[in-house]
């Protein structure tokens, strides 16, 4: 398999630190993992210290029992190993969930081991795209707060220290936000494309079971390990912003293994060492299939995804520690989803027939109905590391809007003519924008959820204070990924197509196929 460090005979562990005089003084370890991981020193102010503070990066905090006390604290001037670096490790050894605070503990900081243990074996072409990853491109990942942290960095990062096609799926994630980022340096692109490369031909290699999996050699563990990849990719396409649809595909080929890892869920798993990864994965899966399944297609609009019945409730995800990272919030409104999908689905088949049927008429205002009476501020989730019940209850009410839009949208091919309707959604905005713009410009994690909803109610912006207000959400980052930037920029075509028909759900799928577009708003 191609790996992404260096061919070079290189030293296992780090370079040692400067044996230069220093004063005879224990270095202090209580600091935060972020300023660590930097090498920068750390007031130790809480909960967020002055340099973070500063550069608006992520404060984050070891456990108290995680702390090493100054009396575990190495001298200054011992080996890279007895400090920070992580041991190298066989390739079919892959942390646990256990085993994170171990890392934690030994090593002083899980970013600061794989910074200095990985790093030191990665090209200097290479080291910039991973430090891009773990320093801002991790945390935009994550859309919501979970007990076990950012599974983009304590789950990916130690896989990625020891095997080479995850570090691959690493280094083309953090490359592609920093092309995206720097679109003046066509270098950043030719690196990313290359661990992309590198990262398909794994993927191919792993499909015909000829590649060595982390997990361990039983067919339950390379096909976990074949969903991890695919999973990747698809963040990837996201974070990139392809407009072509490759996330789709991604995303139905990933569906053939996560049914069979959605129905073992509820059954003690025969390896414990990767319970984090099953729920990591099905996680994702389950944000990026209810999402494209409601999304406007464009050039996809013939292949709609399949939305399997296990999602028809999310309590599975409660047996995970990582629960509520991707999905943090409306466990309930994303459970009808499924429905909502299979109505819009026989709908665009019904139109195709040019046939109608009261039916699915009364089925829609039934679905309606039950949307509009669904409280957003009891569709929380109650764990303790989960965003405030204020939050959360926001997000609820501005995705039960955008799916209602959705469906009125199918239902209604010529929406723009429906004076009635038209003032009910222009009402439905009044109400929702100063929420969606309270979230926005805070700095909730759930503010990384708001694309596919922003973009939705958008399309159905026709005052120009609603223009200009979404206008501003949508590109009020300027350190979102590509899939952000791609779904702002669909959105403005939308606006300035002088065609009536440019309107809502359905105008926005018209004008992404005028335009040869198809991404996923994830």
């Amino acid at each position: 398999m191609s790996t992404a460090t260096d061919q070079q005979n290189l030293p296992q562990e780090g370079a040692r630190y400067p044996t230069k005089y220093r004063r005879n003084i224990p270095r202090s370890k209580n600091g935060c993992l972020t300023c660590r991981a930097k090498r920068k020193k750390c007031d130790e102010r809480r909960p967020c210290c002055t340099s973070c503070a500063r550069t608006g990066r992520e404060c984050t905090w070891p456990v108290s029992a995680e702390i090493p006390s100054t009396n575990e604290t190495s001298e200054s001037n011992g080996s890279a190993q007895q400090h920070t670096t992580l041991p190298s490790r066989p390739r079919a050894t892959v942390p646990t969930t256990a085993s994170i605070p171990e890392v934690l503990e030994n090593t002083s900081s899980l970013r600061a081991s794989l910074t200095f243990g990985t790093l030191s074996n990665l090209s200097s072409s290479s080291r910039p795209l991973y430090d891009q990853y773990l320093d801002m491109t991790a945390e935009l990942l994550a859309r919501g707060p979970s007990a076990d942290g950012n599974p983009f960095i304590n789950y990916v990062l130690p896989l990625a220290a020891s095997d080479s096609l995850v570090m691959d799926c690493v280094l083309a994630i953090g490359g592609a936000h920093m092309a995206v980022l720097e679109p003046d340096r066509p270098q950043l692109e030719v690196m990313t494309r290359r661990h992309y490369a590198r990262l398909l031909e794994g993927l191919r290699k792993a499909l015909c079971d000829d590649a060595a999996c982390p997990f361990g050699e039983r067919d339950e563990d390379k096909k976990l390990y074949t969903l991890l990849i695919l999973i990747m990719l698809c963040i990837f396409e996201g974070v990139q912003g392809d407009n072509s649809g490759a996330v789709y595909h991604h995303i139905r080929a990933s569906r053939h293994y996560v049914m069979e890892l959605a129905a073992d869920t509820y059954k003690p798993s025969a390896s414990k060492k990767t319970e984090h990864i099953r729920g990591f994965l099905l996680e994702i899966y389950a944000m990026f299939a209810l999402k494209l399944a409601v999304t406007p297609r464009g050039l996809q609009e013939e292949n709609p995804v399949t939305v399997d019945p296990f999602l028809g409730s999310l309590e599975f995800l409660g047996q995970f520690k990582s629960r509520g990272f991707m999905l943090g919030f409306g466990h309930r409104l994303f459970a009808m989803i499924p429905d909502i999908s299979n109505l819009l689905e026989k709908r665009r088949r019904e139109e195709l027939s040019g046939s109608t049927s009261d039916g699915l008429f009364e089925s829609y205002k039934s679905l309606l109905k039950k949307l509009d009476s669904l409280d957003p501020s009891s569709d929380v989730l109650e764990d303790e590391d989960a965003c405030p019940r204020y939050q959360q209850s926001t997000a609820v009410a501005i995705y039960r809007t955008a799916l209602i839009l959705i469906v009125h949208s199918a239902f209604h091919q010529d929406i723009h003519k429906n004076a009635e309707l038209l003032a009910e959604i222009e009402s439905r905005i009044d109400k929702i924008l100063p929420l969606c713009w309270a979230v926005y410009t805070s700095k909730s994690p759930l503010r990384r959820m708001m694309l596919w909803p922003g973009s939705i109610l958008a399309s159905c912006c026709k005052k120009p204070e609603h223009v200009h207000a979404f206008r501003l959400g949508l590109n009020s980052n300027p350190r979102s990924p590509g899939g952000v930037r791609e779904a702002a920029k669909a959105v403005e075509l939308l606006w300035q197509d002088d065609d009536p028909r440019a309107y809502g759900p359905r105008g926005l799928n018209m004008v992404m196929k005028k335009h040869g577009l198809s991404f996923s708003m994830c």
